[in-house]
């Protein structure tokens, strides 16, 4: 039997990708364990994985860094009150 599974960075990119309220939750804390700390960053790592021309990425890289900035914001902002 052989199990396949999604890299950090390819679910960074697939979190990215859906923008759900709860990928959004998923890739602020996947950022976290992965050191990424800018936005741009996640929105590269998409684009990376899919393509600049990709169907699955249906919206614009200034609407992505906007989700990503808001994923990484609402992760900061978690990590603090539990301190």
């Amino acid at each position: 039997m052989t199990v396949t599974y999604a890299d950090s960075r390819e679910l960074i990119a697939m979190k990215l990708a859906a923008s759900c309220e709860q990928d959004l939750h998923d890739l602020g804390m996947l950022a976290r364990q992965a050191g990424i700390t800018d936005p741009q960053g996640l929105v590269n790592i998409a684009f990376e994985a899919y393509g600049e021309d990709s169907v699955v990425l249906n919206e614009s890289r200034d609407d992505y860094l906007i989700m990503a900035t808001q994923a990484l914001a609402r992760a900061k902002k978690r990590a603090q009150a539990r301190q």
